[in-house]
């Protein structure tokens, strides 16, 4: 299937028509739904590869709950095309409308899908945290509208950006007889993150404060805030966690995350203490660290781990 883009101007009157490039259509064969509980499933994308040429933008796990009324999504993506193939996927398992729309955090391969999502089902209700309803209205869609356009190239046309309205709240939603427990956290991942964990079924989304084995960007989180949120993931004791990269999994997934950060706190503290700079402790850091040193991304990552850690053990020392 082909998709050609066709643009019309008019110059003194007479019509001049201009295609650009073809653009083959993304339709991701080998991406299926997957039923992880009773009632949710996850569009799993599992390898960790950013490569657009060969993700096309799509290396997140968007989720879905079907509930008697509608269906809940948790998370899209970074695309119209994305959204689209989200759009899909939930067909093939219900004709129920989509009802509501929860997105984990503010980087753009969360929520710039929503777009497709809501042409099918205008009704739908988007929700995020209320910072992240805040940064995307104050300017901050553009950045990711840019970032991705740049990143995915013709894979990003006609992506616009739908920015949710309602600020979620910490509490359980109760949406169609499906309990979902919303937990907000304001320095994590991000200032924007929320988790949400399907009570019936026992999933807890955690956007990208747990991933599976994949060291993602910090720069707009705080490892303090990210190590507390992963205790109370682990305090909810899911039978299935769906992460912000990588494949889904157990629980073990959330207690990997939590010994990361745990043991990156104290190795960056211990050294911190002892007056050395962040490129001086850096090797002594990753030795101690060596469980974790085959995750993607690491290598790239773990200096600017450091050096972040290094910053917040300022802050806190003056507060």
């Amino acid at each position: 299937m082909q998709r050609n883009t066709l643009i019309f101007c008019s110059t003194l009157a007479l019509p001049l028509y201009i295609y650009t490039q073809t653009v083959q259509a993304l339709e991701w064969p080998t991406v299926k739904a997957k039923q992880i509980g009773a009632h949710t499933y996850v569009i799993e994308h599992g390898p960790h590869d950013e490569d657009a040429k060969v993700s096309h933008g799509f290396h997140n796990n968007p989720g879905f709950v079907v509930t008697q009324d509608g269906v809940v999504v948790i998370d899209t993506g970074s695309s119209y095309e994305i959204g689209k193939m989200i759009v899909n996927r939930i067909k093939g398992v219900t004709d129920k409308p989509i009802s509501h729309i929860f997105t984990t955090h503010v980087h753009g391969d969360h929520w710039l899908a929503n777009q497709a999502l809501l042409e099918a089902f205008p009704q739908a209700q988007t929700i995020a945290h209320a910072n992240l309803i805040a940064l995307l209205n104050n300017g901050e869609d553009k950045f990711w509208l840019d970032t991705f356009s740049k990143r995915l190239g013709d894979d990003f046309a006609g992506t616009k950006a739908v920015i949710p309205t309602q600020a979620a709240e910490a509490k359980t939603y109760v949406i169609g007889g499906i309990n979902l427990q919303v937990l907000l956290f304001d320095k994590a991942h991000t200032v924007t993150d929320l988790m949400v964990h399907v009570v019936d079924d026992g999933v807890l989304f955690t956007g990208d404060i747990v991933n599976n084995e994949h060291c993602s960007f910090m720069g707009h989180g705080n490892f303090k805030g990210a190590l507390a949120a992963t205790e109370q993931a682990l305090a909810l004791k899911p039978k299935h966690v769906v992460v912000g990269h990588g494949h889904s999994g157990k629980i073990e997934l959330i207690q990997s995350f939590n010994a990361f950060y745990s043991t990156l706190r104290t190795e960056v503290g211990k050294y911190y203490e002892e007056g050395l700079a962040d490129y001086e402790m850096k090797p002594l850091v990753v030795a101690a660290m060596s469980q974790f040193k085959h995750w993607h991304n690491f290598d790239t990552q773990i200096g600017p781990y450091i050096s972040q850690i290094v910053l917040e053990l300022e802050q806190e020392a003056f507060q």
